[in-house]
C-alpha cells in the first residue's frame, strides 16, 4: 500500500526554500517512481508557445520530446482542465506512446497563475492500475506541488485566466462544491463523475472539512 502522506512530505520537503522549478519537478518524479509500485514512466510535459515539451521524467528509454498540438492524453487533460484516466490506453485513439509496455495512463494538469502550464503523466504496464484512492491522493499531491513551487518562469507575464469557481449556491451538494475547489475543476460537469466515485467515508470527510470553512 502506498504511503501517500510520506510521499507528500517528501515532495514538500524537497521543494522547501528551492526557487527553481526544475529541481522540484525532478525530485517529484523521483519520489513518485520510488514510492508507487507498478509504474513504468513518470514525467512532466511543460507548455510553451509551440505546445508541450518534455520536462523532468523517469522511464526505461528515450521518449517523445514534443507532443502533437491538440492530440493525446496530455492535450485532453489540458483542454478539460481536469484529470484524465485511461485504464487501457489501447482504447484511446490518440494515445502517444512514451513506452511500448504502457497499458494504463493517468494525467493531471499543472497550474500556475490560474493557467494550465503543463501536465504530470504517470504510466503503468498494468491495466487499470490506479484506484480511485490513488487518483485522489495524486490529485492532492499535484495541488501541493502547485502551491509550493515557483512556476513564474513558465507562466511569465501572460495574463491570468479568468475562470469562475463553483459557487455554493450552484445547486451542488456542499461536499461536491468543496471537492470541485480542491480538485481545481471549474464546473459541475467536470467534477461530478469524479466525486461520484468517492467512498462514503471520503464524502463524509469532505463534508466535515466543508463545515470548518
Amino acid at each position: 500500500m502506498v504511503d501517500y502522506r510520506l510521499l507528500e512530505k517528501t515532495i514538500k520537503d524537497s521543494s522547501k526554500n528551492e526557487k527553481q522549478y526544475l529541481p522540484v519537478l525532478s525530485n517529484t518524479v523521483s519520489s513518485i517512481m520510488d514510492h508507487i509500485p507498478g509504474i513504468n514512466w513518470v514525467g512532466f510535459y511543460l507548455k510553451d508557445e509551440d505546445g508541450l515539451y518534455l520536462g523532468p521524467f523517469q522511464g526505461k528509454s528515450v521518449t517523445v520530446t514534443r507532443l502533437p498540438e491538440g492530440k493525446g492524453l496530455c492535450a485532453s487533460a489540458m483542454k478539460k482542465n481536469d484529470m484524465v484516466y485511461v485504464p487501457d490506453v489501447n482504447s484511446f485513439p490518440d494515445y502517444v506512446c512514451d513506452d511500448a509496455s504502457t497499458d494504463c495512463a493517468l494525467v493531471f494538469p499543472l497550474h500556475a497563475n490560474n493557467m494550465v502550464i503543463g501536465v504530470l503523466l504517470i504510466c503503468s504496464p498494468i491495466l487499470n492500475r490506479f484506484s480511485v484512492s490513488d487518483r485522489d491522493n495524486l490529485r492532492r499531491l499535484v495541488t501541493l506541488l502547485e502551491k509550493n513551487t515557483d512556476f513564474s518562469q513558465i507562466a511569465g507575464s501572460m495574463p491570468a485566466a479568468t475562470t469562475e469557481q463553483p459557487a455554493k449556491n450552484h445547486n451542488m451538494p456542499f461536499e461536491l462544491w468543496l471537492y470541485a475547489i480542491k480538485g481545481l475543476a471549474q464546473t459541475y460537469e467536470m467534477v461530478e463523475p469524479i466525486y461520484s466515485q468517492l467512498s462514503d467515508q471520503e464524502k463524509k470527510a469532505l463534508q466535515e472539512e466543508y463545515e470548518k470553512l
